[in-house]
């Protein structure tokens, strides 16, 4: 699979999250963040058919897509392209469906991405290949949005 933003790291993992004074944040992120400007391209990771493109709470707006095996969630997106927003259905792998926003719950530009297999929400970093921002990785240089999470000590 593809990362849907380029480069992709990860400001905010899967599982348990404490950010201090956002408690709407929530207390378990199902997704991760992969920070990218507002107006980036979005790309499907892999191919699929379109499930809908919706707005709706803490995501703002959103598609999400059937891929071969799970359920890919895109959310605080901008701009859907086009040909989505018209009704187009199927998607390949590293086409363009839309574009950063902020819109949902954000604290700062950047692509919410999740998974959802056999109905469970599981970590979709593994499966893209992207490893923490400042972990070594080709999007260090990027220096646009910094990690704001506290780990929850288990």
């Amino acid at each position: 699979m593809l990362p849907p933003v380029e480069p992709a790291c990860v400001s905010s993992p899967f599982g348990p999250r404490i950010l201090p004074n956002r408690p709407l944040a929530g207390t378990f992120h199902k997704g991760i963040d992969l920070p990218a400007p507002i107006g980036s391209p979005v790309l499907a990771v892999a191919p699929g058919m379109v499930i809908r493109v919706q707005r709706r709470g803490v995501g703002g707006l959103e598609v999400l897509i059937q891929h071969d095996g799970f359920i890919g969630i895109y959310s605080h997106l901008g701009l859907i392209e086009p040909l989505l927003a018209e009704g187009r259905r199927a998607i390949y792998g590293g086409e363009q469906i839309a574009t950063v926003g902020r819109t949902g719950l954000s604290y700062g530009p950047h692509l919410y991405f999740g998974m959802i297999v056999d109905g469970r929400s599981v970590d979709p970093a593994p499966y893209i290949k992207v490893v923490p921002c400042g972990a070594g990785t080709a999007a260090d240089g990027d220096r646009r949005i910094r990690p704001t999470r506290l780990f929850a000590q288990h």
